[in-house]
Parts: structure tokens; C-alpha cells; sequence
């Protein structure tokens, strides 16, 4: 990210680039995109859709401190005709309800291939993983879990459509539930 900016901020690239790289005088780090407002007059016009992150599976609101931090970080690095506005960013939270097939001779070991696949969903849903307006694939988390050995089979029951967002949101895993059938 740091090569990739080259100190100026230019294109949207390089200022989603520099927003992603931004460390607060507090140490806190953001996840952000960027966007030009689409009227004529307003070309020039750049809103940086933030949000800080909690930890690295949560995103939060970005406060107040870590917005002015950005805002005057960018503003040094920004071409004279642009102006930034920073906003909020949108998280769209999701609870999933995951069922895995075993083999009734892994019985012994459910709760460590339980745990296996918590952790396949976990890193699926890392905030380093997601990226903003990345649509979720219900397949796509399913090929990865099925990926595990000891699964035969595994489904998504509350969800079996892919979910799109818009270029300003995020998805973040909100509760999830693992349940085992043998066959």
C-alpha cells in the first residue's frame, strides 16, 4: 500500500490506499473506500467512507478523533483541486446458520472438527478479508469449509442467495451457529 501511493494522492486507488494504510496518533487503524461525487460541479469532490476497526473480525463507527486524523493526514498529500469529506461507512451485519455432514466414525471428534470449521468461518469474515461493496457468496464460504477433511457435505440454512451491497458497506459476521449431522 505504501509503495502503491507514492506519497500523493491522486487517483481513488491511491487515496483508499493511503486511507487503509493510516495510522491514528492512538494506533488505531481504519478500513475505507472512496468515491467521487457524481454531479458536474462536484467532480472534484472525494468522500473517504471509513470505519475503524474494533478488533479483527469487528468494524465500528470511526469516532471523531480518527476521522480528523485522516482528514488532516490527507490533506497534506492531496491535489490542490480536490477536497475530501470523510464519512461513515456502512456496516451490514449477518447471522449464519451453518450445517456440516460427518461421517458417523468422526463422532469421537466433533468438537474439534467443529471447531476447525468456526474457525474457516471466522477467517472468512475477517475485516482484512472483506473489502467495502464485496458481495457475499454463500458458495464461496461453503467450498471453503467443505475444503476440510472430515466434511462431507456442508450447507448455509438462513441464507441461500448472494447477498449485494452497495460501494459504502461491509458485511460483518454477527452470530453464527454450527450444527452436525452424521450420515
Amino acid at each position: 500500500l505504501t509503495f502503491r501511493r507514492q506519497d500523493r494522492l491522486v487517483t481513488l486507488p491511491d487515496i483508499e490506499s493511503f486511507a487503509n494504510s493510516h495510522i491514528s496518533s492512538y494506533g488505531s487503524v481504519g478500513k475505507a473506500t472512496a468515491a467521487t461525487r457524481r454531479a458536474y460541479s462536484s467532480a472534484n469532490i472525494i468522500d473517504i467512507y471509513v470505519l475503524e476497526k474494533a478488533n479483527e473480525l469487528q468494524l465500528r463507527r470511526a469516532t471523531p478523533a480518527f476521522k480528523s486524523s485522516l482528514l488532516a493526514a490527507m490533506n497534506e498529500k492531496k491535489m490542490l483541486t480536490d477536497e475530501f469529506v470523510v464519512v461513515d461507512g456502512l456496516i451490514r451485519t449477518m447471522d449464519l446458520v451453518v450445517t456440516i455432514s460427518l461421517d458417523r466414525e468422526f463422532k469421537p471428534q466433533e468438537e474439534l472438527i467443529k471447531l476447525t470449521v468456526r474457525n474457516k468461518i471466522l477467517d472468512h469474515f475477517k475485516v482484512d478479508n472483506r473489502s467495502f461493496g464485496q458481495r457475499f457468496i454463500p458458495q464461496d464460504l461453503n467450498r471453503e469449509i467443505f475444503n476440510i477433511p472430515e466434511v462431507r457435505f456442508s450447507s448455509i440454512d438462513n441464507i441461500s442467495n448472494i447477498i449485494q451491497l452497495d460501494f459504502n458497506e461491509i458485511i460483518q459476521l454477527n452470530n453464527f451457529s454450527i450444527n452436525v449431522e452424521y450420515v
